[in-house]
């Protein structure tokens, strides 16, 4: 996978300390303030399971590429969803497909909370759901 969103955001994340990569998310979170999440797309069957706080994901196919949108109500989780979002949209079901837990890993989010990077985890394997794929595995020779 060679998305410019998501090496930007690895690399940006590799080169920051852990209080450094709290203060990202929290930038990130303010550029998702800006984004458009309409109130009515915040529904239980936008809701995604395996997070704490409350995430809403859609997606949207066009001309065979995979669009996600998303939203949370939590400062923190609302730069991962952005991230999430940014990193993976824009990409044919072939590229959706072969995302692997491994490339969540390479954001260098270990300072998070257990309970974050698993939300981070099933955020992953929800796009690949959304988009019609299989979802996410440990890459091959895991």
């Amino acid at each position: 996978m060679a998305r410019e969103e998501y090496e930007d955001f690895a690399e940006a994340l590799e080169a920051l300390d852990d209080d450094m990569r709290f203060e990202f998310l929290l930038d990130l979170a303010k550029k998702q303030d800006a984004t458009d999440f309409p109130e009515e797309w915040k529904t239980d069957a936008n809701l995604m399971h395996g997070c704490m706080s409350k995430v809403w994901l859609v997606h949207e196919e066009k001309d065979g590429l995979h669009w996600f949108k998303g939203a949370s109500e939590a400062a923190i989780v609302k730069g991962l969803v952005h991230m999430m979002v940014q990193s993976f949209s824009g990409l044919t079901s072939e590229e959706v497909r072969e995302i692997s837990l491994d490339d969540v890993r390479r954001l260098n989010l270990g300072a998070l909370t257990f309970q974050r990077q698993v939300g981070m985890m099933a955020m992953l394997k929800q796009i690949q759901k959304l988009a019609g794929q299989p979802v996410a595995r440990e890459a091959a020779g895991a």
